[in-house]
């Protein structure tokens, strides 16, 4: 069994944070005496669902997107700096 303490160590977040999280029943957890406890396979439960999936267009080894630049139209005003293509 893990103490707020303990839990919210094992969790990396602080202890208000854990006791938020069993208050809205996001972890399961037992009450004994005035104490909250947590057991191991609790824990590990909440950290499951908290896990976000990858996909295949956020893979890092996926290229990245390809983007078509276009003309914009400025109504024959040019950029400061810009040069004319000939013509």
């Amino acid at each position: 069994m893990y103490s707020v303490k303990q839990a919210a160590e094992r969790l990396g977040v602080s202890a208000s944070k854990v006791y938020a999280l069993a208050n809205a029943r996001k972890i399961g957890h037992y009450r004994i005496g005035g104490k909250v406890l947590f057991e191991g396979a609790d824990l590990d439960a909440y950290l499951a669902s908290c896990r976000v999936a990858v996909t295949a267009s956020s893979s890092p080894l996926a290229p990245p997107p390809r983007v078509v630049l276009r003309h914009l139209s400025l109504g024959g005003r040019s950029l400061p700096g810009a040069k004319r293509r000939g013509g």
